[in-house]
């Protein structure tokens, strides 16, 4: 009991010293809130109009007929395309198209009428920029619909004029459920993962800054809390107010994104805040890891942009799970961010178990077990320092 109470007694220190540091420095602030909000309200307008709609769409139409007028019409009637009829020809299209200032091109050729009513299955292609990711892509969500309305229409001409009877069609019932409406949720699913994602940043740079005051370059202008006995339990006193400060932030954007876009979240916030503890944790082992592998903090600033990169990249937010091969699977059950994205996304959208926040808070207390391992054995040679 005494070495316990002892040990209490070093994390409360550290815990204590490294609260007043954080107070006084503008570096903390900055990092720690005063960023990340402006970065939140930047991010909460971008999507501000709420789900993806009215992007613009180009049309060349090579036929100027009724029925091309009239799809025309209609796509543009839709509410994820607002059209703009060019002139120059095909070339103007794709012109336009890489040059971004159009998310799709739809070209309809020449007869297009005419051989759609003598049945000959005309062709008008829409292409999309899928650099644009998502959003190229939404652009073409109506579509689909459209040409599927147009064939239906035209088929009682086309029977009528080959003299035959139209077969009767099976009346089919499909009763379906969505968990969600991908289109009508996309400014939740996106901005949640974005405000997720940035927070990572900040964490892992944060944690090298906080560390690199106790290594020699910058140890004269900072109190030597890891110089004493019992560096572990120090590390994690030292670490433990900006545990709780980002673990706050990123409730509290979470919060603000509900309340002002209208979300609900249909789990438990007890569990959503389980999983931020633990993500925020698990993103300050990666910031210890990396400052101890690296022999100067600028050596680890400039690791973080890759390792940020490849988390979002392989995180599932921009490369369907199931699409990925095998190595990039292998990238993102390796990165704390899927595992994050996974657990938070669970509780927002469905009331879901408590073993899968409990499932989520596991895999990401993985990470702080192993940094913890690794720092007792090397971080005391990276901070060159010897025991008391």
């Amino acid at each position: 009991m005494a070495a316990v109470r002892r040990n209490l007694l070093r994390f409360a220190q550290a815990f204590n010293t490294e609260t007043r540091i954080a107070v006084r420095s503008w570096t903390i602030h900055w990092l720690g809130w005063l960023w990340p909000l402006l970065l939140f309200t930047l991010i909460s307008g971008i999507y501000q109009a709420g789900t993806l709609l009215d992007m613009p769409v180009a049309v060349v139409d090579a036929d100027h007929s009724h029925l091309s007028r009239r799809v025309v019409r209609e796509l543009d009637a839709g509410s994820h395309a607002q059209v703009e009829v060019l002139g120059g020809g095909l070339q103007e299209g794709l012109r336009r198209l890489r040059a971004a200032d159009d998310y799709a091109l739809l070209y309809i050729p020449r007869d297009f009428e005419a051989d759609a009513l003598a049945g000959r299955q005309p062709r008008a292609v829409l292409y999309y920029n899928s650099l644009f990711y998502s959003a190229g892509f939404y652009s073409t969500q109506d579509f689909s619909g459209l040409v599927s309305g147009v064939n239906q229409d035209l088929r009682p001409y086309l029977a009528a004029g080959a003299g035959a009877a139209l077969p009767k069609l099976a009346s089919v019932s499909v009763a379906y459920e969505s968990l969600f409406n991908a289109s009508g949720n996309y400014i939740y699913y996106q901005q949640f993962a974005a405000i997720v994602h940035l927070l990572q940043l900040f964490v892992i740079v944060a944690t090298v800054h906080v560390l690199a005051r106790e290594a020699p370059e910058l140890r004269a202008s900072s109190p030597h809390i890891l110089r004493a006995r019992a560096l572990g339990v120090r590390l994690l006193g030292k670490l433990a107010p900006y545990t709780l400060l980002f673990s706050a932030l990123l409730m509290l954007e979470l919060f603000l994104l509900v309340t002002l876009n209208g979300a609900k979240i249909n789990g438990s916030p007890l569990w959503m805040l389980a999983i931020t503890v633990c993500y925020v944790m698990a993103a300050q082992s990666v910031g210890l890891v990396l400052f101890i592998f690296t022999a100067n903090r600028f050596s680890a600033y400039s690791l973080i942009g890759l390792l940020i990169g490849v988390a979002q990249t392989y995180s599932g937010v921009l490369l369907p799970d199931l699409a990925m091969p095998e190595i990039a699977r292998f990238i993102s059950l390796a990165e704390p961010l899927t595992h994050t994205l996974h657990g938070l996304f669970d509780q927002f959208l469905r009331q879901a178990p408590p073993e899968s926040g409990l499932y989520a808070c596991c895999r990401l207390l993985v990470y702080p077990l192993l940094a913890y391992m690794i720092a007792k054995l090397r971080l005391r040679r990276r901070l060159d320092l010897s025991p008391a």
